[in-house]
């Protein structure tokens, strides 16, 4: 290998490691005033990060890392099962802080079958973002940004009888849907979570929340 492609793989792997610090914040809104309702009229950038279990030997490295380890099922939490499953569960009744003082509910991703599932993530990004029914069909309200460093990308994994817990915020707005949450595995397969009732603005369809680079060592745009 080249002096000159080394020197640019090492620039993108600094580049890259900015996102570690950004992705241990539970999601990209904390620049929003501090209030107890989510009322918005734009799409949010995804939030959920999550780290592995195991180590994706296939990733270049550098990218952006995160302290959102699974945790193992255990027999307290009551899971109820119909066959072997990836489990996506919007608690409604455990209401928790999301962004450092928004209304929110804790979610749950739930392997519960015999095997190992992987994930694409960007900087410890999942694929996951929340959907909502109206004008007859489901449309996302939330957004995934895209890096320009290829080393951003990588896998993880959530072994069988592992879970990872998140925090999602309860929307408010003028419109009342239907809610559930898309997540994407590496083989493009998807799973959906339990559905809730939402409020919503009709600009949360079609306006993103967009993004400043903070600088070189941003490697997002939107």
């Amino acid at each position: 290998m080249s002096s000159k492609i080394k020197n640019i793989l090492l620039l993108c792997g600094i580049v890259c490691g900015w996102s570690k610090v950004q992705s241990q914040a539970v999601n990209d809104v904390d620049s929003m005033p501090i209030a107890r309702k989510i009322n918005v009229n734009y799409m949010i950038r995804g939030y959920f990060y999550a780290a592995s279990s195991i180590k994706d030997t296939n990733a270049f490295g550098g990218f952006g890392g995160s302290d959102n380890y699974p945790k193992s099922v255990n027999d307290k939490m009551n899971i109820a099962v119909t066959a072997d499953q990836l489990l996506l569960y919007i608690d409604t009744f455990s209401k928790a802080s999301f962004a450092s003082g928004y209304e929110g509910f804790k979610m749950f991703v739930t392997n519960v079958s015999k095997e190992t599932m992987a994930f694409p993530a960007s900087d410890s990004r999942l694929s996951m973002i929340a959907e909502v029914f109206t004008d007859g069909k489901w449309q996302p309200i939330e957004y995934l940004p895209s890096s320009w460093c290829g080393n951003s990308y990588h896998t993880v994994f959530l072994q069988t009888k592992e879970y990872w817990e998140f925090t999602v915020p309860k929307y408010y707005g003028k419109h009342k849907v239907k809610l559930r949450y898309k997540l994407q595995g590496s083989q493009k397969e998807l799973w959906y979570s339990n559905e809730i009732i939402a409020f919503i603005n009709k600009k949360q369809l079609t306006e993103k929340q967009g993004h400043s680079p903070n600088g070189i060592m941003d490697p997002y745009n939107d």
